[in-house]
């Protein structure tokens, strides 16, 4: 990398503790959890965090598992500024052990992990918009893995209840990427062009299911799976949805991102 990283994704592994109740991850406690520990040592970052954005600069989730006593809470920072105040968290955690509330059972803090697999972990990673800007190459397919519930705003029904896509239709995945892109870059995407290039997109291979995750008022649809996306042949085009593949690993999808819902990254293998 050659620009400054201003996206970063951490893994941060909770321990149950001992005589603590059951781990039931859901989102709000998720996010809940993230901002206390960012409060504790930088209060007025924490309450800004809070407040009511059109694009919330960090996302939050429960990557799901098969374990039993761990929890691996996955975060990533959308901006410079947030890089600071986290690691003065997790460091401010360690000497204590005081334990952390994650929905009703408590944990201790364990490792906290920034670097990408091999090494690292495959949901772990830093980066910046203008390298992945610079570096987006066109491709052939894209593969995404949609980890935790998913679903797209479509707007409101005449009842006023929200309209929700729960299918990986690239003309509703790839556009929700960009949208929160514009919202948080400084190097802006023309979304008329994703569209065009969205629609111009197949689904060659897919493995998802329905699903719901809580959210402390009752449960949210979505989907999570895998899919390959055959790209445009124009170079252009597919440059750009490449871009956006690269991207969603740090800006998530979707609608509720904060809370646990659209974590997704691309996958190595698009054969």
């Amino acid at each position: 990398m050659t620009d400054f990283p201003d996206l970063y994704a951490f893994v941060v592994h909770l321990h149950p503790l001992p005589g603590s109740r059951s781990p039931r991850p859901q989102g709000q406690g998720a996010q809940a959890l993230f901002l206390e520990l960012v409060r504790q040592v930088a209060p007025d970052t924490a309450a800004a965090l809070h407040a009511d954005a059109a694009s919330k600069p960090y996302t939050v989730a429960v990557l799901p598992g098969p374990h039993r006593n761990l929890v691996e809470l996955r975060i990533s920072l959308l901006r410079t500024e947030l890089f600071q105040p986290f690691v003065q968290a997790m460091l401010y955690q360690m000497p204590g052990e005081a334990p952390l509330q994650l929905g009703q059972a408590q944990f201790r803090l364990g490792d906290v992990i920034g670097t990408p697999a091999p090494r690292g972990h495959p949901w772990a990673g830093y980066n910046s918009f203008v390298e992945l800007a610079t570096r987006a190459r066109p491709a052939h397919t894209v593969a995404l893995e949609f980890a935790t519930a998913t679903a797209i705003g479509q707007g409101s029904r005449p009842d006023g209840k929200q309209r929700l896509a729960i299918l990986p239709d690239p003309q509703h995945i790839f556009p929700s990427i960009a949208k929160r892109w514009n919202e948080l870059a400084p190097v802006h995407l023309d979304l008329e062009s994703v569209k065009a290039a969205a629609a111009d997109t197949l689904i060659t291979r897919y493995r998802t299911e329905a699903t719901t995750i809580s959210l402390g008022k009752g449960p949210q649809k979505g989907f999570v799976g895998a899919v390959a996306y055959e790209l445009p042949p124009d170079p252009e085009q597919s440059r750009l949805l490449s871009l956006l593949a690269d991207a969603v690993l740090f800006l998530g999808v979707g609608m509720k991102t904060a809370r646990g819902m659209g974590l997704c990254r691309r996958l190595k293998d698009e054969g």
